[in-house]
Protein backbone atom coordinates (compact mmCIF):
# COMPACT_ATOMS: atom_id res chain seq x y z
CA UNK A 1 0.00 0.00 0.00
CA UNK A 2 2.83 2.42 0.82
CA UNK A 3 4.36 1.80 -2.60
CA UNK A 4 1.05 2.53 -4.32
CA UNK A 5 0.63 5.75 -2.34
CA UNK A 6 4.18 6.74 -3.18
CA UNK A 7 3.64 6.18 -6.91
CA UNK A 8 0.32 8.06 -6.77
CA UNK A 9 2.02 11.02 -5.10
CA UNK A 10 4.78 10.92 -7.71
CA UNK A 11 2.33 10.95 -10.61
CA UNK A 12 0.35 13.78 -9.02
CA UNK A 13 3.51 15.85 -8.63
CA UNK A 14 4.62 15.23 -12.19
CA UNK A 15 1.15 15.99 -13.56
CA UNK A 16 1.59 19.61 -12.47
CA UNK A 17 3.77 19.98 -15.57
CA UNK A 18 0.93 18.82 -17.78
CA UNK A 19 -1.02 22.07 -17.83
CA UNK A 20 -1.21 23.06 -21.50
CA UNK A 21 -2.11 26.24 -23.34
CA UNK A 22 -4.96 26.39 -25.86
CA UNK A 23 -2.88 24.94 -28.67
CA UNK A 24 0.02 22.84 -27.33
CA UNK A 25 1.37 22.12 -30.82
CA UNK A 26 1.76 25.83 -31.59
CA UNK A 27 3.32 26.48 -28.19
CA UNK A 28 5.70 23.56 -28.67
CA UNK A 29 6.85 24.87 -32.06
CA UNK A 30 7.39 28.37 -30.67
CA UNK A 31 9.38 26.99 -27.76
CA UNK A 32 11.55 24.93 -30.09
CA UNK A 33 12.45 27.83 -32.37
CA UNK A 34 10.10 27.34 -35.30
CA UNK A 35 9.17 30.54 -37.18
CA UNK A 36 5.68 30.47 -38.67
CA UNK A 37 5.39 31.62 -42.31
CA UNK A 38 3.08 34.51 -41.34
CA UNK A 39 5.38 35.69 -38.55
CA UNK A 40 6.66 39.27 -38.63
CA UNK A 41 9.83 38.08 -36.97
CA UNK A 42 12.78 38.45 -39.32
CA UNK A 43 15.23 35.60 -39.68
CA UNK A 44 18.64 35.76 -41.31
CA UNK A 45 19.45 32.09 -40.82
CA UNK A 46 20.51 30.40 -44.10
CA UNK A 47 18.25 27.56 -45.22
CA UNK A 48 21.07 25.05 -44.70
CA UNK A 49 21.26 26.00 -41.01
CA UNK A 50 17.54 26.09 -40.27
CA UNK A 51 16.42 23.39 -37.89
CA UNK A 52 12.79 23.34 -39.07
CA UNK A 53 11.21 23.24 -42.54
CA UNK A 54 9.59 26.46 -43.73
CA UNK A 55 6.13 24.93 -43.26
CA UNK A 56 5.17 22.22 -40.78
CA UNK A 57 2.09 20.07 -41.43
CA UNK A 58 -0.37 18.09 -39.37
CA UNK A 59 -0.61 14.31 -39.85
CA UNK A 60 2.98 14.17 -41.11
CA UNK A 61 5.80 12.14 -39.59
CA UNK A 62 8.96 14.04 -38.68
CA UNK A 63 12.33 12.94 -37.41
CA UNK A 64 15.62 14.47 -36.31
CA UNK A 65 19.03 13.12 -35.41
CA UNK A 66 17.94 12.61 -31.80
CA UNK A 67 15.05 13.47 -29.53
CA UNK A 68 15.43 14.33 -25.86
CA UNK A 69 13.35 14.74 -22.71
CA UNK A 70 13.85 15.06 -18.96
CA UNK A 71 13.05 11.78 -17.26
CA UNK A 72 12.23 10.48 -13.77
CA UNK A 73 13.72 7.02 -13.11
CA UNK A 74 11.98 4.69 -10.66
CA UNK A 75 13.21 1.27 -9.51
CA UNK A 76 12.38 -1.16 -6.72
CA UNK A 77 15.58 -3.19 -6.45
CA UNK A 78 19.26 -2.86 -7.23
CA UNK A 79 22.34 -5.08 -7.43
CA UNK A 80 25.27 -3.79 -5.40
CA UNK A 81 28.83 -5.09 -5.30
CA UNK A 82 29.70 -6.09 -1.71
CA UNK A 83 32.93 -7.97 -0.92
CA UNK A 84 33.30 -8.98 -4.55
CA UNK A 85 29.74 -10.29 -4.84
CA UNK A 86 26.61 -8.65 -6.20
CA UNK A 87 23.79 -8.57 -3.65
CA UNK A 88 20.17 -7.71 -4.46
CA UNK A 89 19.09 -4.66 -2.45
CA UNK A 90 15.28 -4.26 -2.03
CA UNK A 91 15.03 -0.48 -2.13
CA UNK A 92 12.75 2.06 -3.77
CA UNK A 93 14.59 4.77 -5.68
CA UNK A 94 13.50 7.89 -7.50
CA UNK A 95 15.55 10.54 -9.21
CA UNK A 96 15.93 12.84 -12.18
CA UNK A 97 17.82 12.67 -15.42
CA UNK A 98 17.79 13.26 -19.12
CA UNK A 99 16.99 10.80 -21.88
CA UNK A 100 18.06 10.90 -25.51
CA UNK A 101 16.38 8.59 -27.96
CA UNK A 102 15.80 7.73 -31.57
CA UNK A 103 12.30 8.14 -32.84
CA UNK A 104 9.69 9.93 -34.92
CA UNK A 105 6.89 12.30 -34.02
CA UNK A 106 3.61 13.47 -35.54
CA UNK A 107 1.55 16.60 -34.95
CA UNK A 108 -2.08 15.45 -34.86
CA UNK A 109 -5.04 17.63 -35.82
CA UNK A 110 -6.35 17.04 -32.30
CA UNK A 111 -3.39 19.25 -31.22
CA UNK A 112 -1.54 16.36 -29.65
CA UNK A 113 2.02 15.25 -30.35
CA UNK A 114 2.46 11.52 -30.89
CA UNK A 115 5.98 10.19 -30.39
CA UNK A 116 7.20 6.81 -31.62
CA UNK A 117 10.47 6.18 -29.73
CA UNK A 118 12.90 3.30 -30.07
CA UNK A 119 16.21 3.04 -28.21
CA UNK A 120 16.70 5.26 -25.13
CA UNK A 121 19.91 6.20 -23.33
CA UNK A 122 20.84 8.91 -20.86
CA UNK A 123 22.17 10.07 -17.50
CA UNK A 124 20.41 9.95 -14.14
CA UNK A 125 20.89 10.57 -10.45
CA UNK A 126 18.60 9.21 -7.75
CA UNK A 127 18.19 8.57 -4.06
CA UNK A 128 17.03 5.29 -2.52
CA UNK A 129 14.95 4.48 0.52
CA UNK A 130 14.53 1.17 2.30
CA UNK A 131 11.47 -0.68 1.07
CA UNK A 132 9.69 0.12 4.35
CA UNK A 133 9.87 3.81 3.38
CA UNK A 134 11.99 4.81 6.36
CA UNK A 135 12.67 8.47 5.49
CA UNK A 136 15.13 8.87 8.38
CA UNK A 137 17.96 7.25 6.48
CA UNK A 138 18.83 7.11 2.79
CA UNK A 139 19.68 3.67 1.49
CA UNK A 140 21.65 5.00 -1.46
CA UNK A 141 22.67 7.93 -3.64
CA UNK A 142 23.23 6.80 -7.21
CA UNK A 143 24.68 8.58 -10.24
CA UNK A 144 25.02 6.78 -13.53
CA UNK A 145 23.69 6.09 -16.99
CA UNK A 146 20.98 3.94 -18.50
CA UNK A 147 19.89 2.28 -21.70
CA UNK A 148 16.48 0.89 -22.44
CA UNK A 149 13.49 0.26 -24.65
CA UNK A 150 10.08 1.74 -23.91
CA UNK A 151 9.72 2.70 -20.26
CA UNK A 152 12.04 -0.02 -18.93
CA UNK A 153 15.75 0.57 -18.49
CA UNK A 154 18.97 -0.95 -17.27
CA UNK A 155 20.78 1.47 -14.92
CA UNK A 156 24.53 1.33 -14.28
CA UNK A 157 26.54 3.62 -12.05
CA UNK A 158 27.95 4.17 -8.60
CA UNK A 159 26.21 4.36 -5.24
CA UNK A 160 28.03 6.92 -3.08
CA UNK A 161 26.39 5.82 0.18
CA UNK A 162 27.02 2.11 -0.30
CA UNK A 163 30.42 2.95 -1.89
CA UNK A 164 29.71 0.36 -4.53
CA UNK A 165 29.13 -0.04 -8.25
CA UNK A 166 25.43 -0.62 -8.80
CA UNK A 167 23.14 -2.12 -11.42
CA UNK A 168 19.39 -1.73 -11.45
CA UNK A 169 16.38 -2.49 -13.63
CA UNK A 170 13.40 -0.23 -13.43
CA UNK A 171 11.05 2.14 -15.16
CA UNK A 172 11.03 5.77 -16.19
CA UNK A 173 8.50 8.54 -16.53
CA UNK A 174 9.65 10.55 -19.53
CA UNK A 175 8.20 14.01 -19.09
CA UNK A 176 7.30 14.47 -22.75
CA UNK A 177 4.57 11.83 -22.27
CA UNK A 178 2.65 14.16 -19.95
CA UNK A 179 4.15 17.53 -20.89
CA UNK A 180 4.78 17.55 -24.67
CA UNK A 181 6.70 20.83 -24.64
CA UNK A 182 9.54 19.09 -22.80
CA UNK A 183 10.29 17.11 -25.97
CA UNK A 184 13.37 18.51 -27.75
CA UNK A 185 14.53 17.62 -31.26
CA UNK A 186 18.32 17.66 -31.80
CA UNK A 187 19.56 18.33 -35.30
CA UNK A 188 17.66 19.20 -38.44
CA UNK A 189 13.97 18.27 -38.41
CA UNK A 190 12.68 16.79 -41.66
CA UNK A 191 9.74 14.84 -42.97
CA UNK A 192 10.14 11.07 -42.92
CA UNK A 193 8.23 11.04 -46.18
CA UNK A 194 6.60 13.86 -48.12
CA UNK A 195 3.41 15.17 -46.54
CA UNK A 196 0.09 14.38 -48.19
CA UNK A 197 -1.80 17.08 -50.07
CA UNK A 198 -4.64 16.65 -47.59
CA UNK A 199 -2.37 17.47 -44.61
CA UNK A 200 -3.16 21.02 -43.41
CA UNK A 201 -0.29 23.32 -42.44
CA UNK A 202 0.06 24.23 -38.77
CA UNK A 203 -0.91 27.87 -38.33
CA UNK A 204 -0.07 30.31 -35.56
CA UNK A 205 -3.37 30.46 -33.70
Amino acid sequence: MKILLFIAALLFTVSVFAQEEKNPVVEFLKKRGYTFPDSTKLTTTPDTLKQWPDTVFYNTTYKSKLLGSPTIPVSFSRLELVDGKYILSPTISIGYGYAWFKGKFIFNESDKITVDPTLFFGLVGDVSLNNNFDFKKLAGFFIGSFVGFGNFSLFEGYDFIANSPSIGIGGRIDLYTIYPKSLRPYGKVRETWKHKKSSPPIENE
